[in-house]
């Protein structure tokens, strides 16, 4: 990374080098007043999401850095203000992506717990890093627990912009744009541009099925209200998890879908629920 190791402010925006090109990061040193907790590396949603959650995740990462952890906030390849099209992005790139912040995080940390706090898409993506990285945790906020559910999702927002814009031609079905992909290589969608490689490897991945090593994993579900089929399927992954030694605490919360508002909006209830579980009160 391009980023001094000493003497930096306590909110530093940077980049850092990781082949090909540079990311955008936003790191947020901790509080001198308190205790040193650890470190956290936020890892974004997918698409538009990203630019959504910008807000609560930044709320989130001061109040972090406030009770004593280091937190990293970084764009990944193709995304926000990285280098790369987003139509070059790829699974095991990002993942890359995460060591290398990973290891530069862990440094300033000076040794202390690392945990990887990720949203919607992010939070698969954390758990799958997690798999085989050395992390103590992980914060999930309203993840995807399926690839596959994500990439429909998305592909279902795109034909509803489409059948907003009124052109029959432009109507299909989710299952019609996946056998473009197919045929293609690649297809458009509310203005990103989808490769079958990342999409393939995003559908390949299934939370219940992941290796997860002996960690703590803490899964805040916000909506308004929070759904009990969410704590249902908590409660049949933390069974798997748990074989290997993984502990899955649910958290339910009530609250705005911040991630896919149209207008820019705040959760005060999430802050507050994970602020209480990873900086409480003295």
């Amino acid at each position: 990374m391009n980023a001094p190791l000493l003497s930096l402010p306590r909110v530093l925006p940077f980049f850092f080098d990781a082949e090909p090109g540079t990311r955008f990061s936003l790191y947020h040193a901790p509080a001198p007043q308190v205790r040193t907790r650890g470190a956290i590396l936020y890892v974004h949603p997918f698409a538009d999401e990203l630019n959504k959650s910008r807000r609560m995740a930044t709320l989130q990462a001061r109040r972090f850095a406030a009770a004593g952890y280091a937190v990293l906030q970084i764009d990944m390849f193709g995304c926000g203000d990285s280098c790369g099209d987003f139509s070059s992005a790829r699974w095991e790139l990002w993942k890359r992506d995460l060591e290398i912040a990973r290891a530069w995080l862990a440094e300033r940390a000076g040794g202390g717990p690392m945990h990887l706090w990720g949203i919607r898409l992010g939070g698969l993506l954390a758990l799958d890093f997690a798999c085989n990285a050395p992390v103590d945790g992980v914060i999930l906020w309203q993840p995807f627990l399926n690839g596959r559910t994500c990439i429909n999702q998305f592909l279902r927002q795109g034909l509803a912009a489409r059948m907003r814009a009124g052109d029959p031609a432009l109507f299909g079905t989710t299952s019609q744009l996946r056998a473009d992909l197919l045929t293609r290589g690649m297809i458009e969608v509310g203005g990103y541009e989808l490769a079958a490689p990342l999409i393939q490897a995003i559908d390949a991945c299934d939370a219940a099925a992941l290796p997860l090593p002996p960690c703590q994993v803490h899964w805040f579900a916000s909506a308004s209200p929070a759904p009990s089929r969410l704590a249902a399927s908590a409660a049949r992954i933390a069974h798997r998890w748990s074989a290997r030694g993984a502990t899955l605490h649910f958290h339910a919360v009530e609250g705005e879908p911040f991630w896919g508002a149209n207008d820019i909006v705040e959760c005060p209830a999430l802050l507050a629920a994970t602020s209480a579980v990873f900086a409480p009160e003295a």
